[in-house]
């Protein structure tokens, strides 16, 4: 289950989150996942249909924010929410820039179904790390989000 994944570390006005997963790759579906959990519960969210999902970065910083911020506006905006990501990480020569590809599997909104628990004002750079144990096959992930 990838709550077992995702902590929920304390922090006085926002959401603070450690994600560990076994690739990179892992750590960024489950940092989408935990922050979907901060607005609705995830485990009510039906995987109705597939929507792609895009986004860049010079950095794996910036490509963590881009992606999260990208999930983030699809639920405010266009009141879409998910409860499974598939994604894949790749760096582009060419560009020199990450690129991370892939789908959220999730629904519309109901919100008769749906309640949602806090909004999120935006995502921040504040504190936002990446470690990749290469040694220890484990990546981990801190971000804060301002409520």
């Amino acid at each position: 289950m990838f709550l077992d994944s995702v902590e929920y570390l304390d922090h006085m006005t926002d959401a603070y989150l450690r994600i560990r997963g076994q690739t990179m790759n892992e750590a960024f579906e489950y940092s989408a996942m935990g922050l979907v959990n901060i607005m609705y519960d995830i485990e009510n969210i039906e995987k109705k249909q597939q929507i792609p999902i895009f986004a860049e970065g010079d950095e794996l910083e910036n490509l963590l924010f881009d992606w999260l911020d990208k999930i983030l506006l699809m639920m405010l905006i266009d009141k879409v929410i998910f409860s499974k990501f598939k994604i894949e990480i790749t760096f582009d020569e060419s560009s020199n820039k990450y690129l991370l590809t892939g789908y959220g599997e999730g629904e519309l909104v109901n919100l008769s179904k749906h309640e949602l628990k806090v909004e999120i004002k935006g995502i921040t750079y504040h504190e936002m790390k990446i470690l990749d144990y290469k040694d220890t096959n484990e990546t981990i992930i801190e971000y804060i989000v301002d409520l």
